[in-house]
């Protein structure tokens, strides 16, 4: 998942202000007396799997899927497109299928030395698993794992109206073409999905300023499409940098990336964000209780304040973000004949990525400059909150109380997508609790995950499957 810290994502929304293991064998690592999904967890961390080497960590959780009694069925199995499904059922059965979705592929590991584990050793300390991947996205697959797994025996004596199946699949954190959007896009009617489970939104503390224990749950039904941007420049007015002509391609570059840095874009109020606003000012108090559950008609008064927040702004808006900067290579005192700029760009649900090109262009049309699209996400619509989605909430509350559950929109992009695209509706929340320590692991240094979180997500998952099997959505 292309993001820094679950946590921000989840508080715009609410607008609140050592073992040396490496080289050794799994069985030779030393691994203290913990539950066998910790040590599986461990194990799986131990795997190295950033993007385009997921193999062998694939290899590893599907041949754990088999052990466990799952029926797999490998999609893709190439170094850097290992995709499987592991379900309670073989999919050749058709039966309608409650899909689970984890990815195996993790983010580079930074940094090594400001680590406090090393980053692939799945230390167990402390009441947590330490590693790269722990939270993102290992320790959400293994959370599904077992809870599918758990229904095994039951589901040989009695035929359940649904099947249940772990999606494990590569390149989430580049772009998920060689994950999920091959399986979308190829495979999809063998794997016959109603409903699709994957990450997203988080249980999280310290969100609701009048109760900051109390655990909020943000279940991702939406997502900001990614469309990613270069500007490139050209010219032969170079030389020596003691003598610039008037214009010349890093000036240019220049010049055109700040007009398109510096241009404003007008709030859009979707449902969605505002719903989640209104969610949240039940459990505030006072003038906050007020502003959020009746931010739709204050919005003219608050707005640009709010607005101000760069992570609520970006709920708010289509964003674009500068994200590198190059130009031919040359002596300091030499101009470059060409230069070159890189964008992400983050476009709200319904927004056409060909009008905000055109906009752009206009904006930067008297500059020598050309911008080309590198590559976007598909279009996906916003997830109903229907019957899947209270499933999961009924499970939420089973396991937790009657905590607080919201659908959110989601900044970054994830799987979910792809599923989306083709109209399955999908519902992203790794179901345990977090406090923001944790959520600032992600993609970081010493990446985490509690040991009860473990334990958390697979009650919730088993409440879930228990909801789901016992239902006549099926026959709808």
């Amino acid at each position: 998942m292309d993001i820094a810290s679950f946590r921000y994502y989840f508080l715009v929304f609410l607008v609140l202000s050592g073992y040396p293991l490496f080289g050794q064998d799994l069985e030779e690592r030393p691994i203290p007396d913990h539950s066998a999904e910790a040590v599986f967890l461990s194990h799986y961390i131990q795997i190295p799997s950033i993007t385009g080497k997921e193999k062998p960590a694939g290899e590893f959780l599907a041949n754990a899927c088999r052990e466990n009694g799952l029926h797999v069925r490998l999609f893709s199995g190439e170094t850097n497109s290992y995709n499987f499904a592991a379900s309670l059922y073989p999919l050749e059965t058709g039966k309608p299928n409650i899909v689970f979705l984890t990815h195996i592929d993790v983010v580079p590991e930074g940094d090594i030395d400001l680590w406090t584990y090393p980053p692939f050793a799945g230390v167990i300390a402390d009441g947590h698993i330490w590693g790269r991947g722990a939270f993102d996205n290992k320790g959400h697959g293994v959370m599904q794992l077992f809870a599918i797994a758990s229904f095994v025996e039951e589901a040989a004596m009695r035929e359940f109206q649904y099947n249940f199946t772990l999606l494990a699949v590569s390149n989430e954190e580049d772009d998920g073409l060689l994950g999920a959007g091959l399986v979308a896009e190829h495979f999809l009617l063998e794997l016959n999905p109603v409903v699709v489970y994957g990450e997203g939104g988080i249980g999280c503390t310290e969100i609701v300023s009048a109760a900051p224990e109390l655990i909020m749950f943000g279940v991702e039904v939406a997502q900001k499409r990614a469309l990613w941007l270069k500007m490139e420049t050209s010219g032969t007015n170079f030389g020596h940098g003691s003598v610039p002509s008037h214009e010349y391609p890093a000036k240019e570059l220049a010049l055109a990336t700040n007009v398109i840095l510096n241009m404003k874009s007008k709030p859009v109020m979707t449902p969605l964000v505002l719903n989640m606003l209104k969610e949240m000012g039940y459990y505030e108090k006072g003038i906050r209780k007020f502003a959020l559950k009746n931010y739709r008609f204050l919005s003219p008064v608050i707005g640009k304040k709010v607005c101000q927040e760069e992570l609520v702004n970006s709920l708010l808006n289509n964003t674009i973000t500068l994200t590198g900067v190059g130009s031919s290579s040359g002596a300091f005192n030499q101009m470059s004949n060409s230069a070159w700029a890189t964008f992400d760009v983050r476009l709200l649900p319904g927004a056409s990525s060909e009008e905000f090109l055109r906009i752009l262009q206009i904006s930067i049309k008297e500059y020598d400059v050309e911008l080309i699209v590198i590559k976007e996400t598909p279009h996906s619509p916003v997830s109903d909150t229907g019957p899947y989605y209270h499933a999961l909430q009924q499970a939420i509350h089973e396991i937790f109380g009657h905590v607080p559950v919201t659908p959110m929109l989601m900044p970054a992009t994830n799987d979910n997508l792809f599923f989306r695209a083709k109209g399955i509706p999908a519902y992203g929340l790794v179901p345990a609790a977090f406090d923001p320590e944790h959520v600032k692991s992600i993609h970081n240094v010493n990446e985490r995950i509690p040991l009860a979180a473990l334990d958390q997500g697979i009650a919730v998952y088993q409440a879930l499957i228990r909801t789901l099997s016992a239902s006549l959505f099926a026959d709808d």
